[in-house]
């Protein structure tokens, strides 16, 4: 009972501590700092040299839009830089952006719910694209290119006139009926010929649409586990895992890990090989929740088990590695059933390189 007493002191400080990021999930997550992570290093960018440079970008660009879940304004935006040169601008600390492109290891990434936390202003160049009645607010920092949306506005629709009284109808007026022809003694009456009819124009072909650029699949990056795993009264575990996540989707991700549970403490268990499957959802872009399957294999035993998680991101910086605290409950499908005694708990820190 001692033994175990330690364990389930942390799991309740682990729970405390999710559920104090639970609560700060829509919060903004600061940015101080930027040229770490550019999209492209200029250091004296001119409002003249944006459009060139998406030019030469074009398909990384189109890129970012699509991670950014805004593949449609990627045009838009493209023609409004032709169109007018990007405004100067300044941000202030404490404006928040929306999502920002960024590059880490030549790859383009998205970083979203960010906010100025800088010592002094940024210099920047504007871009607003009306798009669907909305004005979209597009920033290019100087330093980085890294595109971010700042800001969505609806555009305000125009009032409709007020209905006007229609004037009093005009009694109908008969055509003049036309005089017969003149006949001449001893001539045949002529009639005038009616004027030829010109055949309808063609319907005009729909002017061809821009093959949208293609947009390359997002890869995976190699994850690490490192944590504890115990069983409640009879055994304690270490957790060392290691494998490969491929996120699919900026809000799905699937992750396969190998690894070891080594025996720390109790007499009635043994350590054992694992292999696990997760899918993992990210609701907001501070708090995760995932489920999956997993081998646990001792030397006399091996079970199919159930696996479920819940955890929060300990940093997202896109120039470093990336860390994430995670909570873990696993239990046998045949042992569902008294899973508070069969079933393994525990936490764990994972690193994303």
């Amino acid at each position: 009972m001692m033994r175990f007493k330690g364990l389930a002191l942390t799991l309740i400080g682990f729970f405390l501590f999710l559920s104090a990021g639970m609560q700060s999930a829509e919060a903004a997550t600061p940015l101080k700092k930027l040229g770490k992570a550019p999209f492209y290093k200029a250091k004296a960018l001119k409002a003249d040299d944006v459009y060139p440079l998406l030019t030469r970008l074009r398909k990384e660009v189109a890129r970012g839009f699509s991670l950014a879940g805004a593949p449609d304004l990627f045009e838009p935006f493209l023609e409004q830089v032709k169109k007018q040169k990007p405004e100067a601008v300044s941000i202030q600390p404490g404006q928040t952006l929306q999502w920002m492109m960024f590059k880490k290891k030549g790859r383009v990434r998205i970083t979203r719910d960010r906010v100025w936390t800088g010592k002094a202003p940024f210099e920047a160049y504007r871009v607003v694209v009306r798009y669907k009645d909305a004005d979209y607010d597009f920033i290019v920092p100087k330093i980085c290119f890294n595109i971010s949306l700042k800001e969505i506005t609806p555009v305000p629709k125009p009032l409709a006139p007020p209905p006007t009284a229609a004037p009093p109808a005009a009694p109908p007026q008969e055509e003049p009926k036309p005089l017969p022809p003149v006949k001449e003694p001893g001539t045949p009456a002529v009639t005038p010929p009616a004027p030829p009819v010109a055949p309808p124009a063609p319907p005009l072909a729909p002017p061809a649409k821009e093959p949208e650029p293609k947009v390359e699949a997002q890869k995976g990056f190699l994850v690490a586990d490192v944590g504890m795993l115990g069983r409640f009264d009879v055994s304690a575990f270490g957790l060392l895992r290691v494998g490969y996540r491929y996120k699919f989707h900026e809000k799905f991700a699937l992750t396969g890990l190998v690894g070891a549970a080594p025996l720390l403490n109790g007499e009635n268990d043994e350590s054992a090989f694992v292999a696990d499957a997760l899918c993992t959802y990210y609701p907001v872009s501070n708090f995760f929740m995932g489920a999956g399957v997993g081998l646990w294999a001792g030397s006399s035993d091996s079970k199919a088990d159930l696996i479920l998680e819940i955890g929060i991101p300990i940093n997202q910086a896109p120039q470093s590695l990336n860390f994430e605290l995670f909570l873990e409950g696993r239990s046998a499908f045949d042992q569902m059933g008294d899973w508070t005694k069969f079933g393994r708990w525990g936490w764990g820190l994972r690193i994303l390189f």
